[in-house]
């Protein structure tokens, strides 16, 4: 090649000349045309054996005394140079070759980028971005680190992949030359190819030629070749239904990166859907190492139904969900990534858990009511009543004790109310043994006991078959408290009626003195209300005989004026009610 030009020899005189004469830019310039000229269409190891040639004149120059030792040295590095410069040129095309062949063989989709870095003599950096909702996410990426605009509305991608063509800009987003390409597959639009220099200002035709049959094998690929574009575009087809969901519904894929996080979580959770896209659930190290273990399940194969989960919320506070996932598979049935429903069952855990204190607190008072106070209670009655009939106590010391005695009597009706209000109150059921009974019986002993204990006259009327399905001990708690309300806010004849009706029994207390006020009779059945302050119980009596009632299925009710005076009258079925036929 040198010798059609008088030979290496002669050249390298000629480069000792312009070096001397001209300087080393004259000398560079020369040296750039030599070795082009010598490396045009010939293989890499004879352009290297020209190049050598070359060099070895020039240092036989520098051996004769015509160039100095630096002046050589200068023109060999610059000879270096430029066949580095004009082989790595040469070679450009092959490279591009290499990276189309293994682009359209076995390369998965996230390694486009890698190929493109490679094939792209330009090319520092390199990222995939998909389309989703009208933005973009980042798939894959490779080379230098993308920019944190890369993937804005305004950025060279987002504006390629809302004009539908291919955009190319310089001195932008921290690089010199970027270009966009937009990943079309028929009419759908997938994302873009993104490639950026900081050396270069401006890719080469050539570089762009392999830049856009890239981005075409990428856009096929992400529209169904790839398993993992499958996915994606099957999820993408569900997306209007996922968002219209009113239960969060997240997918995940095989890397764990979120690619659904729709608009009820959003609403859930607090994460806006770019903040968690193309990551990994932003859960605490508690949360994260439970979803890791649901994770490793789903990997195997395994359908998750309601199992309940606690994860945070962005602002820290923390939330019992119930998760229902199942894994997603490619054609080749390997799993490929999972998708998974939640329900916020915060408050459900809320009421279990306040029922749980409240069936303990339950345990608790009912025990303290119906053993601790009992049993002092019990041996109170027991020696007074001791004391009355064996202690031959003076008449003023027996008064004492009677008086003892009707006390403690009294406290044991508190605490069977108080237990009653603790069954119906606290979520237990209030105890209702039901037998065939004789309810004027019942009404006959009871007001017997009550006028003994008060010394009034009670005047009773029975009409009428008074059997029925009922409590007796209940009835006979029922009669004693209207029966003893009646008398002890009673100012005349205290009137009580048994009327036997076709398939109810009617009972009716009435009394004379003063009305219940309005107020008052509107809540006169509530816990810890009291027609007066002279009863000095626990205002619990007539809503125990409510509840009583109702739990025979029966009804109460009451009336009172100046006029009429005061009548409570309660219905009770003959019969417990039957379920229903099915």
């Amino acid at each position: 090649m040198f010798a059609s030009m008088g030979g290496e020899a002669g050249e390298a005189r000629q480069l000792a000349g312009l070096l001397r004469g001209g300087g080393g830019d004259l000398a560079a310039q020369r040296v750039a045309r030599l070795v082009a000229e010598a490396c045009t269409g010939v293989e890499p190891a004879e352009a290297s054996r020209q190049c050598a040639a070359l060099r070895d004149s020039i240092l036989q120059l520098c051996s004769d005394g015509t160039l100095t030792l630096p002046e050589a040295r200068l023109l060999c590095r610059k000879i270096d140079g430029a066949q580095a410069a004009m082989l790595e040129a040469l070679s450009s095309p092959q490279r591009a070759l290499d990276a189309l062949e293994r682009a359209l063989s076995d390369t998965p989709v996230r390694g486009l980028p890698e190929l493109v870095v490679q094939g792209s003599l330009s090319a520092d950096s390199a990222a995939l971005l998909i389309g989703e909702n009208r933005q973009l996410v980042i798939r894959a990426t490779a080379g230098l680190e993308l920019p944190p605009d890369a993937a804005d509305p305004a950025s060279v991608a987002g504006r390629a992949l809302l004009e539908s063509s291919v955009v190319e800009a310089s001195d932008t987003e921290n690089a010199r030359a970027v270009l966009a390409f937009p990943l079309q597959f028929g009419d759908e639009l997938l994302g873009v190819l993104r490639v950026s220099s900081r050396t270069a200002w401006k890719f080469s035709e050539d570089e762009k030629r392999f830049l856009r049959a890239i981005a075409t094998r990428a856009a096929a690929l992400l529209a169904g070749d790839d398993p993992q574009a499958r996915l994606r575009h099957t999820l993408r087809t569900f997306e209007s239904l996922i968002e219209a969901s009113p239960l969060p519904i997240l997918s995940i894929d095989r890397n764990g990166s979120v690619q659904i996080w729709n608009h009820a979580a959003e609403e859930l959770f607090g994460w806006q859907r770019h903040e968690v896209v193309g990551k990994s659930i932003p859960l605490g190290a508690q949360d994260l190492e439970e979803a890791l273990r649901i994770r490793q399940e789903i990997d195997g194969g395994r359908v998750i139904r309601n199992q309940e989960v606690r994860w945070k919320r962005k602002d820290g506070t923390h939330l019992d969900l119930a998760l229902s996932a199942a894994p997603l598979r490619d054609p080749a049935s390997a799993v490929s990534g999972s998708i998974a429903i939640l329900v916020d069952i915060t408050d459900r855990k809320q009421r279990e858990e306040q029922a749980e204190k409240t069936a303990r607190f339950r345990e608790h008072f009912v025990g303290i009511v119906s053993h601790d106070l009992r049993n002092p209670l019990t041996a109170i009655v027991t020696s007074a009543q001791l004391l009355l009939r064996y202690g031959e106590l003076p008449e003023r010391q027996a008064r004492v004790v009677a008086r003892i005695a009707a006390s403690a009597d009294r406290m044991a009706r508190m605490i069977d109310d108080l237990l009653d209000f603790a069954r119906s109150r606290l979520g237990g059921e209030f105890p209702i043994h039901r037998r065939r009974i004789d309810l004027r019986q019942i009404c006959e002993q009871t007001v017997e006991e009550l006028e003994f204990a008060y010394t009034r006259q009670v005047k009773l009327e029975v009409y009428g078959d008074p059997w029925g399905d009922w409590d007796p001990d209940r009835m006979a708690q029922v009669i004693s408290n209207l029966v003893g309300n009646a008398v002890q806010h009673s100012e005349g004849e205290v009137e009580v009626s048994l009327r036997g009706e076709k398939d109810f029994v009617v009972l009716e207390t009435h009394n004379r003195g003063t009305p219940i006020p309005r107020e008052v009779l509107t809540h006169i059945f509530e816990p810890g209300r009291r027609g007066t302050d002279r009863s000095g119980g626990l205002g619990l009596g007539l809503f125990i005989v409510q509840q009583i009632v109702l739990a025979h299925g029966g009804s109460i009710e009451v009336r009172s004026s100046e006029s009429d005076g005061t009548t409570f009258t309660v219905a009770l079925p003959r019969k417990g009610r039957q379920k229903p036929p099915q």
